[in-house]
């Protein structure tokens, strides 16, 4: 009895200006008459019909049954639109670490106040918080404190 054998394919899927979806197989190629590389292409109407055309593309490329091949599409955006969400992301990293550094000074100023004798209530009212947040940051670890701040 022969094992039926597996297929994995990548498949790039990009959205058209006229709203269709192209789909390549850039692994699945063949020479073209002229010389040139041909590479398996397709394509669907709508988004959820890309994962089963490029199924279908690879199995008709591969002469095989539908079910002996599995395809990972990975979908294709335009460079500009992938820049400001690698953009985001950076910034989004940056908003953490300053907040992160925020919190740490916050800390270091209540410990600060209450290492020189301010009294709890008198530092709560300093700073514009409640005595309950003066405890809280009192509270947190020391680890967290200027060591961060300076690496």
């Amino acid at each position: 009895m022969n094992a039926k054998t597996h297929t994995d394919v990548r498949a790039l899927a990009y959205l058209d200006e006229d709203g269709w979806w192209t789909i390549k197989l850039p692994d699945l190629t063949s020479p073209g008459p002229n010389g040139k590389t041909i590479t398996a292409t397709g394509s669907a109407t709508t988004w959820s019909k890309v994962q089963r055309s490029a199924e279908q593309l690879a199995a008709a490329w591969l002469d095989v049954d539908d079910n002996a091949v599995s395809v990972t599409v990975d979908v294709v955006i335009p460079e500009d639109v992938a820049q400001l969400w690698k953009d985001s992301s950076a910034a989004e990293e940056a908003a953490r670490e300053q907040q992160a550094r925020a919190a740490v000074l916050r800390r270091d100023a209540v410990r600060t106040l209450r290492d020189q004798g301010y009294p709890a209530d008198a530092v709560a009212a300093a700073l514009g918080v409640s005595r309950q947040r003066i405890g809280q940051l009192e509270k947190a670890p020391m680890s967290d404190t200027r060591e961060k701040i300076a690496s």
